[in-house]
């Protein structure tokens, strides 16, 4: 007779499930028809960083529940890496995950889409790589920093995030020539699809923020 699976084995499979996901789409955001798609394109190009990073944060959400499962087996095989994962889960427990998750990749997206940085990462493939791997590296972070941001606060990051998003695009959308390396037309769409993005983003996140404020 079989025995049914404990309940830390079946946890587990999930949030290995999670990790391995976060790391199909970033390889499926960096290869093959999204990729070159990307490089003609400029919404394909800016969601491409927004995958990326998104997918970063699913990935490092499910690696930190496998590393929480399994640190006295890293204690003690790997003893550096304990150490730098118990040093970032203390700092996230001290900052309630909050430079990591808010502080952090709000610097990395300001600074890469900055036109004069954003152009020269199109036209240096050496640049973009960089850019990309930042915007994995971010994500990844966010993702480990997640158990240790109350509740409230992810509520309001994620309204937040989604209203700068919406607020970036409608300002750009008077400015069609924001990224001169691209055509005043694939700006303008781009510019309509990041505000629409945010917006439709706030819509559907908002209750949910006025229920953990206890709004209503």
């Amino acid at each position: 007779m079989k025995t049914a699976p404990s309940p830390i084995v079946v946890q587990n499979s999930f949030y290995n499930r999670i990790a391995l996901g976060g790391l199909a789409l970033i390889l499926i955001l960096l290869t093959g028809p999204v990729d070159s798609l990307a490089d003609m394109n400029l919404t394909v190009h800016m969601f491409q960083h927004i995958g990326l990073f998104v997918s970063a944060a699913f990935f490092g959400y499910g690696l930190d529940h496998i590393l929480v499962s399994r640190l006295l087996w890293l204690k003690q095989n790997l003893y550096f890496g304990w150490r730098v994962f118990v040093g970032l889960m203390r700092f996230n427990s001290k900052t309630k995950g909050l430079i990591f998750a808010a502080v952090i990749p709000s610097v990395a997206f300001f600074y890469w889409h900055l036109p004069s940085i954003f152009d020269l990462a199109v036209t240096h493939p050496s640049i973009h790589i960089l850019e990309h791997l930042t915007y994995i590296i971010v994500g990844t972070l966010v993702g480990l920093s997640m158990n240790a941001i109350p509740r409230r606060f992810k509520a309001v990051l994620l309204v937040v995030g989604f209203m700068m998003a919406g607020m970036m695009g409608s300002m750009m959308v008077v400015w069609p020539y924001f990224y001169p390396v691209y055509s005043v037309a694939q700006n303008t769409e781009m510019d309509t699809a990041i505000m629409l993005f945010g917006a439709f983003g706030v819509i559907a996140t908002s209750s949910w923020l006025l229920k953990v404020l206890d709004v209503f």
